[in-house]
């Protein structure tokens, strides 16, 4: 079930007209104002600013730094629901500090989609929650049953062309499956450990990697096992402990095959294609690969969490460029984790250990 926050004002009360003519709402209230000032200051004051407004103040975070003409733009950070301007009317405010507010921060994030609508979905390993951020529209929700299943550790999520939801939860060993708006529609059995997941929404299929069987199921929209991609090895469309997975717009699923140090390249018949990467601690190697994205132009995104950087190369496994380092700045990461690239060539990356998402933009050959 999907949970949502909104304000909700209550109609004005209405007091007694004193006999001397002065109304009574004066000295009924006054004490009451006093507080209720203090109250707006010190929520005003401590009120986050929004992704929005984060967007407009870091204008030198491009990579690479002029004079070099640049590539990626960072836009902004997302750590609650009031970065996006949800859950921040006064009255809102007023009743968290006054009652005690639900934690609503992302604690672990990992899995990361964004769906037709452009919401954008954050799996937080540590809250057991899928966060939902409906940032053009201000509003925040979140699904953290399915029925009367409590995730038990939920890792990734992607949508289909209807915009349902999919979630891997590894403990489970089950895909869950929402509608738009969050109602548990069903479930199905996904291996031993499933952990990545990606919708080919042209082709009406399911990709969800089994960690510990070391391969990729392929499911139809309803949870029917089509095929498994892949067996333990490490020769081409072999893995060793695959993890993240992405679609591209042609259809092509790329496989993060973690402890072969090495992204995998399937066509959408499944057919192995191409793989690069190599183990190492230089530029262009991997450490930790985990999450793995592609911009509308074909690059290939790579998270390392050991580097704690994103790597972009193309698909002959050529180096292009790479953005942040360890740090908790805007731009800098703490073990990233998951990463997803939207269609308007938008970048989340899930800076795992800072406890929040922070949004980059792909600018371009400009």
């Amino acid at each position: 079930m999907m949970t949502t926050r909104r304000d909700i004002a209550a109609a004005p009360p209405q007091y007694p007209v004193a006999s001397d003519g002065r109304s009574g709402l004066i000295r009924a209230v006054l004490p009451l104002l006093c507080v209720f000032i203090f109250l707006a200051a010190a929520i005003t004051g401590c009120a986050p600013s929004s992704v929005k407004e984060d967007r407009t103040q870091p204008k030198g975070l491009l990579w690479p730094p002029p004079p070099a003409t640049p590539k990626i733009q960072y836009m902004g950070t997302i750590m609650r629901p009031q970065d996006i301007g949800a859950g921040s009317g006064f009255f809102s405010r007023l009743s968290d500090i006054l009652l005690g507010g639900k934690v609503e921060d992302i604690i672990k994030p990992y899995g990361l989609a964004v769906d037709n609508g452009g919401r954008l979905l954050v799996v937080d390993t540590g809250m057991k929650r899928v966060h939902i951020y409906d940032i053009k529209d201000e509003d925040y929700s979140f699904i953290e049953k399915a029925g009367k299943t409590t995730f038990e550790s939920p890792i990734a999520v992607a949508v289909d062309a209807d915009d349902n939801i999919y979630v891997t939860d590894s403990v489970l060993a089950k895909v869950f499956v929402f509608s738009s708006k969050g109602r548990f529609l069903t479930a199905f059995e996904a291996g031993a450990r499933p952990t990545g997941i990606a919708v080919d929404k042209a082709g009406r299929r399911v990709y969800v990697s089994d960690t510990v069987a070391h391969n990729v199921r392929v499911h139809d929209l309803k949870g029917a096992l089509l095929k498994t991609i892949g067996r333990f090895g490490s020769g081409p469309g072999e893995f060793n402990r695959p993890v993240d997975l992405f679609v591209d717009k042609t259809g092509d699923l790329y496989v993060t095959d973690t402890m072969n140090f090495r992204i995998e390249i399937f066509n959408p018949e499944g057919v192995f294609s191409a793989s690069f990467g190599r183990h190492g601690d230089g530029s262009g190697d991997l450490g930790r690969p985990k999450g793995v994205s592609v911009d509308n132009d074909g690059n290939i995104y790579v998270v390392d969490a050991v580097f704690d950087t994103v790597q972009v190369f193309n698909r002959s496994g050529e180096l292009l460029i790479g953005f942040g380092s360890l740090g908790s700045e805007p731009g800098a990461f703490w073990l990233p984790s998951g990463i997803f690239i939207d269609g308007k060539d938008k970048i989340y990356v899930a800076d795992t250990f800072n406890r929040r998402v922070q949004i980059f933009e792909y600018l371009g050959d400009n």
